[in-house]
């Protein structure tokens, strides 16, 4: 038995017909028909009933189709190992962040730039180079975050810590062989669009934030929001956050603050990941500097070079970052 024999049985499951079969697989009816009825043969099974409308699968074919498509589905995954082997390939985790996707999309850009100057270069010297670019980008919380390196899947995995959660970290990471390197701190800030009332404030204190309604991400372990939770404002009156939305999705995000009076406590990292919108950022009073970004990384393990070409982009966009926004 071949692959290509189990693609041509899932191709006529699918089309229901070894006509179209055929035209979907650009080859003919009776070769389609052989090498059905070779593959019926090795397995000694009927794996289709033939009817006047086409054919449908037997239990055996039913059974054979959920084996076929998986063994199909994971032999396109191993064609991928050899292609991935010599591109670039950047596995990262980070906390649900509109900031990391702006700057892998920047790195994207930057890298593919130089690319095309290697190829330039190497076509003007009679040299070839296949290198690439693979990232494979998700958004999770810690626990899965910390599955992810540990099983040595992932390179690297991005998040806030607000500093009251730091002790945490370290101890649940200490267990995993891996460690936290700090890039910067941020402050903790109130998100408002221009339907809000506050949107004309320059800053806002805790007691104000009490009775507001809000919009944020699902639950973590290490939410920024858990700052709040010490302030005298929220000790005194035993209340929590007004959670009106809970949502994973950042498009939701831009959509209720845009749209809605609802409101969203979140970091003050890159400056202009929401500029393109009418949001205002309101420190909160007595928040600056509680929140550390940084990325988690297994201990002892050597970083392959595009793996550190990454790491020194992300610090060189900070650091532009910063000295830009000390101009404004």
């Amino acid at each position: 038995m071949e692959l290509h024999h189990l693609e041509y049985f899932l191709a006529c499951a699918r089309c229901g017909s070894l006509t179209a079969a055929a035209e979907e697989l650009y080859t003919t009816q009776p070769h389609v028909s052989m090498v059905i009825r070779s593959l019926e043969e090795e397995l000694g099974v009927k794996l289709f009933y033939r009817n006047p409308k086409g054919i449908e699968l037997t239990g055996a074919g039913e059974r054979v189709y959920r084996y076929a498509r998986g063994a199909v589905q994971n032999a396109g995954l191993v064609r991928t190992v050899s292609r991935e082997q010599h591109t670039h390939a950047l596995n990262i985790a980070t906390n649900n962040s509109s900031n990391m996707a702006v700057l892998l999309t920047s790195y994207y850009n930057e890298y593919m730039e130089h690319m095309k100057q290697m190829e330039r270069a190497a076509k003007a010297e009679k040299e070839s180079d296949s290198s690439g670019l693979y990232i494979r980008f998700t958004e999770c919380g810690i626990e899965k975050m910390l599955e992810l390196l540990t099983s040595q899947e992932y390179d690297l995995g991005f998040l806030f810590v607000p500093d009251t959660k730091r002790s945490a970290l370290e101890y649940l990471i200490r267990r995993r062989q891996l460690t936290f390197t700090s890039l910067l701190n941020t402050d903790l800030v109130l998100y408002v669009g221009k339907r809000h009332p506050l949107f004309s404030r320059e800053s806002v204190t805790a007691e104000e934030i009490v009775p507001l309604s809000f919009i944020q991400l699902e639950d973590d372990f290490f939410t920024v929001e858990d700052l709040l939770t010490g302030m005298a404002a929220f000790r005194k009156k035993s209340l929590a956050l007004k959670r009106i939305v809970r949502t994973n999705s950042d498009h939701m995000m831009i959509r209720m603050l845009d749209r809605t009076q609802l409101c969203n406590l979140g970091s003050y990292w890159l400056k202009d990941v929401y500029r393109q919108y009418d949001f205002k950022r309101i420190p909160i009073e007595g928040m600056e500097g509680r929140i550390a970004f940084g990325f988690l990384s297994r201990k002892g393990d050597p970083m392959r070079d595009d793996v550190k070409d990454f790491l020194a982009f992300l610090r060189r966009a900070l650091e532009l970052d910063t000295k830009n926004e000390d101009m404004t």
